[in-house]
């Protein structure tokens, strides 16, 4: 071996490459600035002594907008797996507890995950749990962003899939008035109908795969949420489409019914998609499969 030291790559520094981190992921250099307590210029400042360092362009800058390169892209693979390596360095050292957010829908969230916390707990007693419903995306750091995709497969989505989107008319009995709940798909038309969405797609993909047209025959209420639509139906004020994995002790304890059981109808499916790499992140998405895959069993 030659007498002298062999050559080594000057690393960048720590700050700049979370700064190169958090304006990749939130794809501004305004929304990375208020995540890490700085203000704009000094998060480019970072970002430009990092591309120096490394003689390489890693975003493409136009006006207020930023847009990874190629080189970028790439280098953003390693930066994260980094990231995630020294910070669970950091919590092995100090003995604090790893703490997973997690980005998912409202209903998703309140009827599905919340039930089942206690179960992930009992398995992963180490990890902090912190939920994101509401907000714009982007708006803060996240390791796991569920996300939600009609159709099934749906061949563009990013992620794993963990739960099938099936959805069914339900209803409070009273609304019946005597009426069974296997009445015909048209006569549930005739009932107060509440949509989840103004383009009522859970309602028409259900009369589809019931060989109806939608043509409701009564009233009917437009809510922007699946969660909305399900109080109101609690309330009483009519018939909505609900996954009934979402509302399953409600149809046990008879506080609602599902309408037409022969017609049950997959709209979409919820997929899981990792962030911030690693054995944390990673198991969580893997309970996720796991529990889905107990729910179809159970059906």
């Amino acid at each position: 071996m030659s007498g002298r030291h062999a050559e080594t790559v000057r690393l960048p520094w720590l700050n700049t490459l979370v700064a190169f981190e958090a304006a990749s992921r939130l794809g501004s250099l305004t929304l990375a600035a208020s995540e890490l307590n700085l203000t704009p210029g000094a998060v480019s400042r970072q970002i430009k002594l990092l591309e120096q360092s490394l003689d390489v362009t890693l975003f493409q800058r136009s006006h207020n907008a930023i847009e990874l390169t190629d080189t970028g892209k790439a280098f953003l693979g390693h930066v994260r797996n980094g990231l995630a390596e020294v910070r669970k360095g950091v919590r092995e050292v100090s003995g604090e507890a790893a703490k997973l957010t997690i980005r998912a829908p409202l209903t998703l969230t309140q009827r599905w995950l919340i039930p089942r916390i206690e179960h992930y707990h009992l398995g992963h007693p180490g990890v902090d749990l912190r939920f994101r419903t509401i907000g714009a995306a982007g708006s803060d750091r996240v390791d796991i962003e569920i996300r939600y995709a009609r159709g099934l497969p749906a061949t563009d989505a990013e992620g794993e899939m963990f739960l099938a989107d099936t959805t069914a008319p339900i209803c409070r009995p009273q609304l019946l008035a005597g009426s069974t709940a296997d009445i015909d798909p048209a006569q549930v038309l005739a009932l107060p109908i509440l949509q989840d969405t103004a383009d009522a797609w859970s309602w028409r993909q259900w009369c589809k795969g019931a060989a109806i047209p939608f043509k409701p025959q009564g009233r009917s209420m437009v809510f922007d949420t699946d969660e909305a639509s399900i109080d109101a139906c609690l309330s009483g004020l009519g018939v909505a489409q609900a996954n009934t994995v979402f509302v399953s002790s409600l149809l046990e304890s008879g506080t609602i019914i599902q309408l037409c059981p022969s017609v049950e109808v997959v709209l979409g499916a919820y997929y899981a998609v990792i962030h911030t790499p690693g054995r944390v992140p990673e198991a969580f998405v893997a309970w996720l499969k796991n529990q889905g895959t107990q729910m179809e069993l159970a059906k």
